[in-house]
């Protein structure tokens, strides 16, 4: 793995690459401090997905084992998953301590941050990691509408300073993020299925059900690995269906269509985090340690806006899934 983002003067702001042997010590503690505002990235760094032979990269603008700075930015990417998300960053200045909007100081040491990352990612080699050389396209995940409204404002003062260059941008859609909580009594017992329905983890030969009816680009072995929760008719068609993602999200919601108006969306996503919580996934490495869920809705979804009310969830803030273009990225940043 390497870089050419070294800084010039030792006082100056740069990225470190965090081992990931490390993380549990160096990177997660702060990350647990500002729950539930880091929970995706948080939740993406501890996920058993996080194989070696991936060559994950973890960083943040402080080195390891030294005090941590009151503004700093983590980061976490997998490029190598060219048809997901692949990056997730965390800022404090996203939390309620700063007011929002962001003071002019603020909004500016957020926007520095953030073409630092730009550039740090752009220029880290990691020949070890499949799929290497990357597909110059950053796809970032689950951003916090502070960080999306600094990275669009980079881009704007592109178009305007360079009306012919390409986007910075090239794709970008917005969610309002739900968080839920998932802390459960052990003492109440499970709720009943609907009846003549029984409860399963989504079998693998269903999985290609799940991806054809997803919006969101799936990959099998990712969703095989994932908490999951169906409901099955006695011929086993299965007709409902929920996963935590890997960031910690709850995903994939289906009931097809000939079972729909019955409830089915809110039993099986609130089981399904109900079960998270109790930690009954844990032998695929997720223990629900976070105590949050969220989930991306978008506006105007009227049905999935009423599974949230009717498991607790709270619209907390927009989320934003967007790509950066890498061959634009030193022309906004130099």
């Amino acid at each position: 793995m390497s870089t050419s983002t070294s800084s010039s003067s030792a006082d100056e702001l740069e990225f470190y690459i965090h081992p990931q042997e490390t993380i549990p010590e160096t990177l997660i503690p702060s990350l647990y401090k500002h729950f539930p505002y880091s929970n995706p990235i948080y939740s993406r760094m501890l996920a058993p997905h996080n194989t070696p032979s991936r060559h994950c990269l973890f960083a943040a603008t402080f080195p390891p084992y030294t005090p941590i700075p009151k503004f700093y930015t983590i980061l976490f990417s997998d490029r190598s998953r060219k048809n997901e998300s692949q990056i997730w960053v965390f800022n404090p200045l996203i939390t309620p301590s700063y007011a929002q909007p962001l003071s002019n100081e603020h909004a500016s040491l957020l926007s520095t941050h953030l073409k630092l990352a730009l550039v740090f990612l752009k220029n880290t080699d990691i020949p070890q990691a499949p799929g290497f050389p990357f597909n110059p396209i950053l796809k970032f995940a689950c951003l916090h509408e502070i960080i999306t409204n600094s990275l669009t404002f980079l881009s704007s003062q592109t178009s305007i300073s360079t009306p012919t260059s390409a986007p910075l941008i090239p794709y970008h859609t917005h969610w309002n993020l739900y968080l839920i909580r998932t802390a459960p009594s052990p003492n109440l017992p499970a709720p009943p299925p609907p009846a003549s329905l029984t409860t399963s983890r989504v079998p693998a030969s269903h999985i290609n059900l799940v991806i054809s009816t997803s919006t969101v680009p799936r990959e099998p072995s990712t969703l095989l690995a994932q908490p999951s929760l169906c409901l099955l008719t006695p011929e086993f068609e299965m007709v409902a269906w929920a996963f935590i993602g890997i960031d910690g999200t709850l995903a994939t919601l289906y009931v097809i269509p000939s079972h729909r108006g019955l409830g089915l969306a809110t039993y099986v996503a609130r089981e399904l985090i109900r079960r998270f919580g109790l930690g009954e996934f844990a032998d695929l490495g997720f223990n629900g340690s976070s105590g949050f869920v969220h989930s991306d809705v978008k506006e105007g979804n009227a049905g999935s806006e009423g599974v949230m009310r009717a498991l607790g969830g709270k619209r907390s803030w927009e989320s934003s899934y967007l790509w950066v273009d890498c061959a634009v990225v030193d022309e906004v940043c130099g």
